[in-house]
């Protein structure tokens, strides 16, 4: 079973999407500043890397063939070192969502503690694959992985677990509540776009509240410990 409770035992309230979505509203609005400062810091190291490594405008010289080389070498490193980088922040983001939910405001340092970092990154590696491979197959199975591995990373961070374990712990506990949890995860796109439409600084607030709402479905779903 999951956790001390048992995997599907009761938690402290059935999981709606009203409730997650205010619980991650309720806790982001009672601790702001670490969160925003969060997710600047995320965007700013993001836009770091793709400069460094995407920084070429001038245009390529087909004769060169060891400057082409060299370019999409550069290209295929920054795309490797985006990734990864994306995965140690996500698994940040989850820590930080963590301890929300067990009732402790996040300070800075907490965000840095994301355990195991291998895992972490082979995680991200194989639900990014997962999802790329589906969505070339006609978009849908991309999706459907996408959605079956919402959780891999908390199982992670949260419960220490390998990559595999993880990916299989998702599966298992996205898909005994999937209606549910299609319903948040649809109301949580559509606050993110919203957040993006306001010139991009509602994501300052969307992208905290939409993984502490996700984290505490997490908690509920798979019978885990949730602080009000």
């Amino acid at each position: 079973g999951f956790g001390s409770g048992g995997f599907g035992a009761p938690g402290p309230t059935r999981l709606s999407v009203g409730d997650a979505i205010s619980f991650g509203w309720r806790k982001f609005s009672a601790n702001p500043g670490v969160w925003i400062v969060l997710v600047v810091i995320a965007f700013v190291i993001q836009a770091l890397i793709n400069g460094i490594f995407n920084g070429f405008d001038y245009t390529q010289d087909s004769d060169n063939i060891s400057f082409t080389t060299a370019f999409s070498a550069t290209n295929l490193i920054g795309t490797l070192v985006t990734a990864v980088v994306g995965y140690l922040i996500e698994a940040a983001f989850v820590r930080g969502a963590l301890s929300e939910v067990d009732g402790r405001k996040p300070a800075f340092g907490t965000f840095l503690q994301v355990g195991p970092i291998g895992a972490v990154i082979l995680t991200g590696l194989l639900v990014g694959i997962g999802t790329s491979v589906g969505l070339v197959l006609c978009i849908l199975p991309g999706l459907v992985f996408a959605f079956l591995t919402w959780w891999a990373m908390p199982f992670v961070v949260d419960r220490n677990q390998d990559a595999i374990t993880a990916i299989k712990s998702s599966f298992t506990a996205i898909k005994s509540n999937a209606g549910t949890l299609i319903l948040l995860a649809l109301a949580l796109i559509g606050i993110n776009i919203l957040g993006a439409l306001l010139c991009g600084l509602g994501l300052l607030v969307s992208i905290p509240v939409s993984i502490i709402a996700s984290t505490y479905a997490y908690r509920i779903t798979t019978g885990g410990p949730v602080v009000a």
